[in-house]
């Protein structure tokens, strides 16, 4: 057994699925910047998100049927969002399958949260083709993370938070750009909550709404809401 063998078996004893087409399962793993002859994982990666969404609505749609659909889809967003994928790719040790260009890998790309989370989704478009939707459903719904719908404020922290300062005081917050750095195709953004010319919260994300959910979080946090 070869080095790459014994390093994918390895791999599908963490997944709980031995590949009998273990190609496929290493363009999975492929980022495009990494040019394997065999291709890249982008395409497995656009069917692993669509098999994603489908899991987590029929699995939320069954455990609270009394919620309403815009509730439900806050849950969703909240259990396929990038910071969630990439946590489940860490944990998996997807990070260190991964493989990517020499460029990509001195920048670090095998830890950004965005690579993780194709990877994963990859690895379900993968796991999807060979075993079939039963074998996928079981696998996403081992590794969800622990969350009841108690979380709920906190998943729209931006609305609860809004809300909440109309009650208290009729005036809302505003959400100011605060900084941006890195690279055009990795940046991270800085967005401050402000309320009465007061600093409520500060959040980090790799796109301003995410910051923006995060400053909510932080402001909710010092507000005793959380």
């Amino acid at each position: 057994m070869s080095k790459q063998q014994a390093k994918l078996e390895k791999l599908e004893k963490i997944l709980g699925y031995s590949f009998k087409n273990k190609q496929l399962l290493e363009q999975a793993l492929t980022h495009k910047s990494a040019r394997m002859d065999y291709g890249d994982n982008e395409r497995l990666e656009f069917l692993g998100d669509a098999v994603l969404q489908l899991v987590i609505s029929d699995y939320i749609y069954k455990k609270y049927p009394k919620l309403p659909e815009g509730k439900l889809a806050k849950i969703r967003a909240l259990l396929v969002s990038q910071p969630t994928l990439a946590e489940i790719a860490r944990t998996l040790g997807l990070n260190d399958y991964l493989k990517v260009g020499k460029g990509e890998e001195r920048t670090g790309a095998k830890e950004r949260d965005s690579l993780l989370s194709d990877v994963y989704e990859a690895v379900l478009g993968a796991m999807y083709l060979e075993a079939g939707m039963e074998q996928v459903r079981m696998f996403i719904l081992k590794h969800l993370p622990e969350w009841d719908k108690s979380q709920l404020p906190l998943i729209d922290a931006k609305s609860t938070l809004q809300e909440h300062l109309q009650q208290t005081s009729h005036t809302t917050p505003t959400y100011i750009l605060a900084e941006e750095y890195g690279p055009d195709h990795d940046k991270s953004f800085v967005v401050e909550v402000i309320f009465q010319n007061e600093v409520l919260g500060r959040g980090v994300g790799k796109s301003k709404k995410e910051a923006a959910q995060n400053a909510a979080r932080e402001a909710l946090s010092k507000l005793d809401l959380h």
